[in-house]
């Protein structure tokens, strides 16, 4: 399992309630695009419509040696449908109704020679929060540099 891209803002932004793991469904040169790192996740967002999971705002722009002639009408940001089990869309599905939790992309890896995408029932967190989390990561960062120096 290599991880390709993690989504860092969505872990400082957004307190992750739940974890999903799904397939995504890409175009062969989307694949290529990915395996080198070209895809950002920042705005993307999960819904739930008709028992199928989609993600849309999802950027993964043009693999760089494919001709674009060939793709005349590619968008870069179109909604991509992700591959779940019908057991999880259920539940996920039960719980973003029930506790107005939205889906985010948190990260990709590649396993077995496919795309996963990381998916995270998150709630977004004051500014308060984040500040009390910064200051936490800071004071652990200055007692393993102090460690590290003795």
């Amino acid at each position: 399992m290599k991880v390709l891209k993690k989504n860092k803002r969505a872990f400082l932004d957004y307190d992750i309630k739940e974890r999903f793991i799904a397939g995504i469904v890409l175009q062969w040169f989307e694949v290529k695009s990915i395996k080198t790192g070209n895809i950002d996740m920042r705005n993307s967002l999960a819904y739930i419509r008709n028992n199928e999971v989609w993600l849309g705002n999802l950027n993964i722009p043009m693999y760089s040696k494919t001709n674009p002639d060939m793709f005349p009408d590619y968008q870069s940001k179109r909604t991509r449908k992700l591959l779940m089990k019908k057991r999880e869309i259920g539940r996920m599905a039960e719980r973003t109704k029930k506790t107005w939790l939205v889906l985010i992309a948190l990260a990709t890896w590649i396993s077995n020679g496919k795309i996963k995408i990381e998916l995270g029932l998150w709630k977004l967190r004051k500014k308060i929060e984040k500040k009390q989390i910064k200051k936490e990561k800071d004071i652990l960062r200055d007692a393993k540099r102090e460690m590290k120096n003795y």
